[in-house]
């Protein structure tokens, strides 16, 4: 197997392959090892290796799992594995080891998949692209004068570039749904409490944060979403099990849904040619099947709700950079942290208890309105971003030349995400499917929302989407196979 032969293959594919002993877990790893060396020069997207990884004691003792071989990479946020480095993008945690596995990382492994490395994260994840003082910038495979996005675009560039065929992200306010649109992948962002958020990161920011996967294919989603869902002990929210299996909701039909749109954004900024082309073509396929089609949005004080999003994001900054600094006998200040870091810390370490629980009961009056929302409509259907992936210099700067403030800082990450993160805070699902490309062929994603705890329709949508509106036939300029 060459190469080019191997980026063909989705996760579901190689695991296969490896079953049907066609191929052997040492050879799918040695070819991505030889796709971070063909690539990563030019995306910046890998801060490191594992070299035991290629091994044949270590290949060997692989559990007999449904990814069993199957080349991965994680994220340097939200997936700590004991014994590795763990360094979130920063300087004041650069060199740290994590001391316990994540319970999203393990059920990964115990699965069978390889990981062969640590990809590119912006620091704590507070922007939505990815770059830092420790790392740089990394680069979008279909355009290296774009961002692949934040703050998972190290996970994304790799596996749009063909060297996995999944990676691990996480998605706190956009941070899996924007880095899917921008490189032309598949990104849910699963329900509040599907897979648990610990044992290092307690609720995940209040419950905001989602730890998952990004893929090629929507059948790699739904089997990795049966393979990490379910509760953990101890875990802070509680959701009701699955009807079925996520793979078995692929075969099983759409039903005649309400589908609401927006193509307004929730804030001033203008939506885009593109963006705006690519969720009507989207649903123009739903209306097709039959599904009715109504533009609704759901009432939102939208500048209350960037308040209460900066309280909780820096608040819990705040105290989890107390807490590192802490571990590490380090000092959180302009040295360890960059500028537009700094300022969110300094903020949160002003917030009172009194101001959090003023922000969460704007999230709790955000919660009512989009249930009450989805209980007339089955889906909400917005373009993923304002735009496709921006040229890099356009985008903000984490070490901006002027002063910043943290609600200057927020308020910017949010602009471009805008449609994204009212489902962080509902705990609601969401995906981001590649459903359309600009003239230029720059991926563009639209997002789908469906009530909390239906996962399964959006895997029957998505399946649905790959037939109707394929991607997996696009390759970006920059890809293991070129």
């Amino acid at each position: 197997m060459n190469l080019s032969e191997y980026a063909m293959y989705d996760a579901t594919g190689l695991a296969a392959l490896v079953r049907g002993k066609q191929v052997t877990p040492k050879e799918l790893a040695d070819l991505a090892i030889r796709g971070i060396d063909l690539v990563d020069a030019r995306l910046n997207a890998v801060l490191e290796v594992y070299p035991d990884r290629t091994d044949t004691p270590y290949l060997d003792g692989l559990p007999d799992g449904p990814l069993r071989g199957v080349p991965a990479l994680k994220k340097d946020l939200a997936f700590a594995e004991a014994g590795q480095l763990i360094e979130m993008g920063s300087q004041l945690t650069k060199g740290m080891i994590a001391d316990t596995d994540s319970t999203a990382f393990a059920r990964l492994r115990g699965a069978g998949a390889v990981f062969l490395g640590r990809t590119a994260t912006p620091e704590y994840g507070l922007a939505g692209t990815t770059e830092s003082r420790i790392s740089g910038i990394t680069r979008n495979p279909w355009d290296l004068n774009r961002t692949p996005g934040g703050s998972s675009g190290g996970s994304a560039a790799m596996v749009a570039a063909g060297v996995v065929p999944m990676a691990t992200a996480s998605d706190g306010g956009g941070s899996t749904r924007t880095p899917a649109a921008y490189c032309g992948l598949v990104g849910l962002k699963q329900s509040r409490g599907r897979i648990p958020a610990g044992p290092g990161r307690s609720e995940g920011n209040n419950g905001l944060s989602a730890s998952f996967v990004l893929t090629r294919s929507v059948r790699d989603c739904a089997l990795c979403l049966d393979i990490m869902n379910g509760p953990a002990e101890g875990d802070p929210y509680g959701i009701a099990a699955p009807v079925r299996s996520y793979r078995e909701e692929l075969e099983q039909p759409l039903p005649k849904m309400r589908v609401a749109y927006m193509d307004q954004a929730w804030i001033e900024s203008p939506v885009s040619e593109s963006s705006r082309a690519a969720l009507h073509a989207a649903l123009k396929a739903l209306e097709a099947e039959g599904h009715v089609i109504e533009e609704a949005t759901p009432t939102i004080d939208i500048e209350a709700f960037i308040m209460a999003t900066t309280v909780v994001a820096c608040a819990n900054l705040a105290r989890d950079i107390d807490g590192l600094a802490d571990r590490l006998g380090r000092k959180p200040d302009e040295t360890t942290l960059q500028t537009s870091t700094q300022v969110c810390y300094q903020y949160g370490k002003t917030i009172s208890a009194v101001a959090l629980l003023d922000a969460l009961a704007v999230f709790n009056g955000v919660n009512r309105c989009v249930g009450q929302f989805f209980g007339r409509y089955d889906l909400l259907v917005t373009p993923n971003n304002l735009t496709p992936a921006p040229l890099i210099e356009e985008y903000y700067r984490c070490d901006p030349a002027g002063p910043i403030t943290a609600e200057d800082w927020q308020a910017q990450v949010f602009e471009n995400d805008s449609y994204l993160a009212t489902f962080n805070t509902t705990g609601s699902p969401a995906i981001s499917l590649p459903v359309f490309e600009t003239n230029d062929g720059i991926p563009v994603g639209v997002q789908f929302a469906s009530r909390f705890g239906d996962e399964a329709t959006l895997i029957r949508l998505a399946a649905f989407f790959e037939r109707a509106m394929p991607w997996a036939g696009r390759t970006p300029p920059v890809h293991v196979s070129n």
